[in-house]
C-alpha cells in the first residue's frame, strides 16, 4: 500500500472542497469495509484520504413524519440492525441487516460506504428502491436529490461526481395498507454475499394491487426495477396463477452472469422462486 495525505474534514463543506482540491486523486473514507480492501490489493491507490468520520450530521438516523426515514451515511449496518426506531418503521431492515456479511464488518461498514461502493452483491439498495428511497448528495455546488435507483451506472460505478458525497438515505412512510418484503438467497452461507436478493412492495386499493415495485438485486451490474412484472399485476387481485406468472416474467427481466455463486440458468430459478415467495408473503401480509 502506497503512502497517502490523511485528510479529516468537520463539516460536508470542507470534505467536499478537499475533495474537489485533489481531484480524482481522493478517496472518501467512512467505515472502509470496502475501500481498505481495494487499497491492500493495489486496485485503488488514491494520494488522500478524506476520512468523513468526524463529521456528527451524517451520524444521525431520525425519523420525520413528513418525509419519513433519514438515515444518515454514516450510520452502520449495525446500528440499522438495532435500531429500536428502524425496527418500528421499517423492520425488513432490521432482518435484511441481520444477513449482512459478519459482525465486524456490521460495527465497520456504513450505509453510505455500501451504496458509494456501487457494489452489486449486497442488499439494501434493492430494498430503498422498492421503497422509492431518495439519496441527498453534496458537493462542492450544493445539494441535488436523486432517486436510489439513479445512483447505480455499472459495476462498481455509480453516478456521484469525484467531489460528491452521499449524505442521506430518505425513505417515505409507508402508507396504509402496504408492505415491503425481502428475501436473499445464498449458495453457500449466511454470511456470504447473495446470490440473489428480491424486494417486493406493494399497495392495495381494496384486495386489488394499486402499485407494485419488485426489484432484483445481485443478478447484474445494478439493481434492476421488473417493471414487466410489476405491470402485470397491476390493478388485480393476487392469485397463485397470477404470482407465478409476474415470478416467470420477472426471472426474465435481470442479465445474471454465471460464477461462483451459480450459473445463469440458476440465478434466473432463483429470483423465479423469491419473487414468487416475496409476493405472496407482502400480499398475505395486508390483507
Amino acid at each position: 500500500m502506497k503512502n497517502f495525505d490523511y485528510l479529516e474534514p468537520t463539516s460536508v463543506a470542507e470534505a467536499c472542497a478537499l475533495l474537489k482540491q485533489h481531484g480524482g486523486d481522493a478517496k472518501v473514507f467512512a467505515g472502509g469495509a470496502h475501500l481498505t480492501i481495494l487499497m491492500k490489493q493495489g486496485l485503488y491507490q488514491p494520494k488522500a484520504l478524506v476520512n468523513i468520520k468526524k463529521i456528527p450530521e451524517l451520524k444521525r438516523l431520525t425519523f420525520d413524519s413528513a418525509e419519513g426515514l433519514l438515515i444518515g451515511a454514516l450510520v452502520t449496518h449495525r446500528e440499522l440492525e438495532t435500531s429500536a426506531l428502524v425496527k418500528e418503521k421499517l423492520p425488513v431492515l432490521c432482518e435484511a441487516e441481520r444477513e449482512v456479511a459478519n459482525i465486524r464488518v456490521r460495527h465497520m461498514g456504513t450505509v453510505g460506504g455500501n451504496l458509494a461502493s456501487g457494489e452489486p452483491l449486497t442488499d439494501l439498495a434493492q430494498i430503498f428502491i422498492a421503497l422509492d428511497g431518495k439519496l441527498k448528495i453534496m458537493g462542492p455546488s450544493g445539494q441535488r436529490t436523486i432517486p436510489v435507483e439513479e445512483l447505480f451506472l455499472d459495476f462498481y460505478t455509480t453516478s456521484l461526481a469525484e467531489d460528491e458525497i452521499i449524505t442521506q438515505v430518505v425513505l417515505p412512510p409507508l402508507p396504509l395498507k402496504s408492505a415491503i418484503e425481502y428475501i436473499r438467497f445464498s449458495s453457500s452461507s449466511v454470511v456470504d454475499k447473495p446470490s440473489a436478493g428480491v424486494a417486493v412492495w406493494l399497495s392495495l386499493d381494496e384486495e386489488a394491487v394499486r402499485v407494485a415495485r419488485i426489484v432484483l438485486g445481485c443478478v447484474g451490474p445494478t439493481p434492476v426495477r421488473a417493471r414487466k412484472a410489476e405491470v402485470s399485476i397491476t390493478s388485480k387481485k393476487l392469485t397463485a396463477e397470477r404470482i407465478a406468472e409476474a415470478a416467470a416474467t420477472a426471472s426474465q427481466e435481470c442479465s445474471p452472469g454465471g460464477d461462483l455463486r451459480g450459473s445463469e440458468q440458476y440465478k434466473r430459478a432463483i429470483v423465479r422462486t423469491l419473487v414468487k415467495r416475496a409476493l405472496a408473503a407482502a400480499y398475505q401480509s395486508i390483507l
